[in-house]
């Protein structure tokens, strides 16, 4: 191809065009270079914004996190209070059912031992009874 183009194209116009195409390339590339800078930037700019906005929530969150476990642990210490009260009153209940059973415990032990009394008196009474029918009759 170098055959066809005349020598003084070769010598003046391709260093020229050359010449004037790096200057072209060189404005059109720091163009762009510019340009994506300045949307890098933007880009960056706006990472930081969403950065901003997650730590934000993050914050807003772990306050409502911890807002939330603190009445938890309220409602805990209210719940263990009052099965502390329910169980001193099951405690209260169970002592005087033990002071009850002991009680009939003692009385049921008296009537049996009266029981032996008890059934001789009747037999007595029985024995009167036959005893005032023959005097009588």
């Amino acid at each position: 191809m170098a055959e066809k183009i005349p020598g003084w194209v070769e010598r003046i116009l391709i260093p020229t065009l050359e010449s004037r195409i790096k200057v072209i390339v060189k404005e059109e590339v720091g163009h762009l270079e510019k340009t994506m800078e300045a949307r890098f930037e933007g880009v960056g700019a706006r990472f930081e914004a969403v950065n901003s906005r997650i730590d934000s929530f993050e914050q807003n969150t772990d306050a409502r996190f911890d807002a939330v476990n603190s009445k938890i642990d309220s409602l805990e210490h209210n719940v263990n209070l009052r099965f502390d009260a329910v169980n001193a009153r099951f405690e209260a209940v169970n002592s005087r059912l033990d002071s009850i059973e002991n009680t009939l415990g003692a009385k049921i032990e008296s009537v049996e031992r009266r029981f032996p009394m008890i059934e001789e008196i009747a037999d007595l009474k029985a024995r009167m009874a036959v005893v005032e029918r023959r005097t009588a009759g």
